[in-house]
C-alpha cells in the first residue's frame, strides 16, 4: 500500500492499512499537482483559480507545484514502477482526485473516458469523489481503466 504524503491521505491509508495488516509506504509521487498553502498567503479563492488554470491549461506550470499534464506523468511513472516492482501483485494506492484524473487524461483516450462519463475532460474536477475507489491494470506497457471513482462501498 502507498500513499501521498499529505495527512488525509495518510489517515485514510492508515485506516485501511490497520484493517488488511500491511504497511503503508509513503510516496512523494502522490501527491496533488498543487496545495493550498504551498504558495505562501494564498487565498482559497487564488489557489481555486490556480486550480482552474491548470486544468484548463494542462501544460501551465504554477509557481509552486506542477502543471496537470506532468503530475499525470508523474502518477503514471509512479504506477510503473510499483507494478514493476511487485508484478504479481494488487497493490492499493491513496491520493488525490485531481492527481488521478491528470493521470486518466494522459493514458486513457478522451473517447474512453467519455464513456465513463459524458464531457470528461470538461468535468473532470468534480468526478472523484472522496473515497471513491478508482481501479487501473498496468500490463505490457499499458494502462486500462476498469473502474472509476466508485463509491458503492461507502
Amino acid at each position: 500500500m502507498y500513499s501521498s504524503l499529505l495527512q488525509r491521505a495518510k489517515h485514510t491509508a492508515h485506516i485501511i492499512s490497520d484493517s488488511i495488516y500491511i504497511p503503508v509506504i509513503e510516496d512523494f509521487r502522490l501527491r496533488e499537482r498543487a496545495n493550498w498553502g504551498d504558495i505562501p498567503d494564498q487565498t482559497f479563492d487564488e489557489f481555486v483559480a490556480l486550480w482552474d488554470k491548470c486544468t484548463q491549461e494542462r501544460d501551465y506550470v504554477p509557481s509552486q507545484g506542477d502543471s496537470a499534464r506532468m503530475a499525470g506523468d508523474r502518477l503514471a511513472l509512479c504506477l510503473s514502477d510499483i507494478s514493476f516492482k511487485y508484478p504479481e501483485s494488487s497493490t492499493i494506492i491513496v491520493t488525490h482526485g485531481g492527481l488521478i484524473t491528470d493521470f486518466l487524461i494522459n493514458v486513457i483516450s478522451e473517447s474512453e473516458l467519455d464513456q465513463v462519463h459524458p464531457n470528461f475532460i470538461h468535468l473532470q474536477t468534480c468526478l472523484v469523489k472522496e473515497c471513491s475507489i478508482t481501479i487501473v491494470s498496468f500490463e505490457k506497457d499499458h494502462f486500462t481503466l476498469i473502474d472509476f471513482a466508485n463509491t458503492s462501498h461507502l
